[in-house]
């Protein structure tokens, strides 16, 4: 994204406003509470007007806004000023001093309230797009790079809804309060204050543009370090068997100091223009001091009157340095507002088929069929004709690369077709609902998934999740997996670990297949299904496969002889084509590709 593409700090704050809105009252009760917290900070440099001046009993001892409400609501008597002020000054300060508290719990707990919401919804539509977006959303985007945005991107608009919310709000309307209690007492004076305002808002602005430049980079440079962080640790047992570990270490490490050299220039900006910021504050506090002692314009003032005017100038220094200063924040808020944005607006996963059908039956036909993946120029697919009966059980064999994997995926329509129609029961996939296309479909592949829950959900999930525990244990059963599910702690409610962790390759599989089989789908497509099986597994696992795999259409792509001379016919591919088709017993007689890779790996 180019610097004239990208959006401007506005568009990207009136977008974050958008989802503040539904918490409009929140918002409205936050703003009250630092109302009343910054009415408080005006009021406190005004009690010392109502001290002093009473103290040298001046005449202008009630002018202040403290002692006028101290008289109206207090009886002075017959009390001198001095002695009034004794009643009233205590009761003023702890009547302020209350008051501005719960001004700034209601101000910063109602804000909080605004932000986490916010920051929730924001998390929940980020990952819902992740969940529609097409696969070559995910071919561009590694997973440490994805989790990284779920994470600590969404975390920097944290910062920028809270802590710069808080900040710039309670504190903002703070100096808006200061700087109108200095015109109220003398508005020609207060205006040498202004002049300091300028140079400040350049200074803020020339310092932004690095903060947002800096922050792009540490986002970026965080996504680099969950993505080692999750190859690493996602692959210790490859790390450790391979002597890897230095080499994952350097990379690591590369990664953490690009880190820590962006996030140390932000530093560096950051604690630069705090102290130019203050010294701006200090010569035009200093302009302001001189030009209140000039004679003629003291004399427009009380002594009273002239300390609370300095107090309140003296008191804008503090929440200027803060909200100056919590530029950092707010930019890296809108650097990752700018990235999560820039994700929910890409576009999801094609789904303009309204077909629908409550079972298929199967028919599977692959017409001039081409296809590249997205991104390169390599044709995977090329001109591929293929027709497969409802209820046949079809192997796919050939090469690594030859483009078995990929007919699936289009199948399944994880990519678009780019040439050529599949159709499903003489209607275009294209035609489908996708939901309901993938309906039609169940999957063993040789990468199985499962998730940090139960035995049971992990096999009834998704559209699964409400079978019966009898149909769960059926399908187990069958898949041969009860017999180790009730060897395990809680059976068929043991929550299991991460992708499964404390299972076998050969019993995450099994699952796997559990999982299919009670999905009861009339297309079964098995990956490598058997790969992680021992022999004595895999004959027992194939005779359930034999079992599922009558009466639906079935397409296997395997290595292993016992899973592929099954097949009712098959299909062998090479570099995107169709090369050869047949039984076992024809195409070994043939001598072509499938007899060599009989010989070379399907012999048992």
């Amino acid at each position: 994204m180019t610097d004239r593409e990208r959006p401007s700090d506005w568009q990207l704050y009136r977008r974050l406003i958008s989802y503040v809105l539904p918490y409009w009252y929140l918002f409205a009760l936050s703003i009250a509470g630092y109302v009343v917290y910054s009415i408080g900070n005006v009021l406190l440099a005004d009690l010392m007007q109502f001290l002093l001046d009473s103290l040298n009993e001046s005449d202008k001892a009630e002018s202040g806004l403290v002692a006028r409400a101290a008289y109206a609501l207090l009886d002075a008597g017959d009390m001198t000023r001095l002695e009034f002020a004794r009643i009233g000054v205590p009761i003023a300060m702890i009547v302020l001093a209350f008051t501005r508290s719960m001004g700034y719990f209601a101000g910063n707990y109602f804000m909080n309230h605004v932000a986490r919401n916010l920051i929730h919804q924001l998390r929940i539509e980020l990952f819902d797009k992740m969940q529609l977006a097409p696969s070559s959303y995910y071919d561009n985007n590694s997973q440490g790079v994805l989790i990284s945005k779920i994470t600590y991107n969404v975390e920097q608009i944290t910062g920028a809804a809270t802590k710069a919310l808080k900040v710039v709000v309670g504190e903002g309307l703070t100096v808006i309060g200061l700087l109108g209690y200095l015109f109220y007492l003398n508005w020609r004076l207060s205006l040498v204050f202004m002049l300091v305002a300028p140079c400040i808002a350049v200074v803020v602005s020339v310092v932004g543009k690095h903060f947002r430049r800096y922050s792009r980079r540490i986002q970026d440079s965080m996504g680099d370090v969950t993505q080692v962080s999750n190859e690493s640790i996602g692959g210790y047992r490859e790390v450790r068997l391979f002597g890897g570990q230095a080499q994952q270490s350097a990379r690591f490490a590369a990664a953490s100091e690009y880190n820590r050299n962006q996030s140390l220039k932000l530093a560096f900006v950051d604690a630069f223009s705090t102290p130019v910021i203050q010294t701006m504050l200090s010569i035009a506090l200093g302009a302001l001091v001189w030009f209140a002692l000039n004679p003629e314009i003291l004399s427009g003032f009380s002594a009273g009157s002239l300390v609370a005017f300095l107090t309140a100038a003296g008191l804008l220094g503090k929440p200027i340095r803060q909200v100056s200063s919590i530029q950092s924040i707010i930019q890296r808020g809108l650097a990752a507002a700018e990235d999560i944005f820039a994700q929910l607006d890409l576009d999801d996963e094609q789904d303009t088929g309204i077909y629908r059908v409550e079972r298929a039956r199967g028919d599977i036909v692959l017409r001039d069929v081409s296809f590249t993946y997205p991104g390169t120029t390599q044709e995977v697919l090329s001109g591929l004709n293929l027709s497969i009966r409802a209820g046949e059980a079809v192997a796919l064999v050939g090469r690594s690369g030859s483009g078995k994997s990929t007919l699936i995926q289009l199948l399944a329509r994880f990519y678009p077709l780019q040439n050529g129609d599949i159709t499903l029961d003489g209607v275009s996939i294209a035609d489908y609902e996708l939901a309901n296309l993938r309906r039609q479909l169940a999957m063993v592949s040789q990468d199985v998934t499962l998730f940090q829950d139960s035995v049971i959900n992990n096999v009834a999930y998704g559209d699964l999740s409400g079978a019966s525990r009898e149909d769960v244990i059926a399908a187990c059963q069958s898949a041969h997996a009860l017999e180790f599910i009730e060897r395990l702690p809680d059976g068929l409610d043991t929550e299991l670990g991460d992708d499964g962790g404390g299972l076998s390759g050969g019993q995450r599989q099994r699952l796997a297949i559990a999982r299919a089989i009670l999905k009861d789908a009339p297309v079964l497509i098995l990956d490598e299904a058997t790969s992680a099986l021992d022999n004595e597994s895999e004959h027992r696992i194939q005779r359930a496969l034999d079992t599922i795999m009558r009466n639906r259409t079935s397409i296997v792509i395997a290595h292993r002889l016992s899973t592929v001379e099954r097949a009712d016919r098959i299909v062998v591919m090479d570099a995107g084509r169709i090369v050869a088709a047949g039984s076992h017993e024809e195409l070994l007689a043939e001598g072509g590709l499938y007899a060599q890779l009989y010989h070379q790996e399907f012999s048992d």
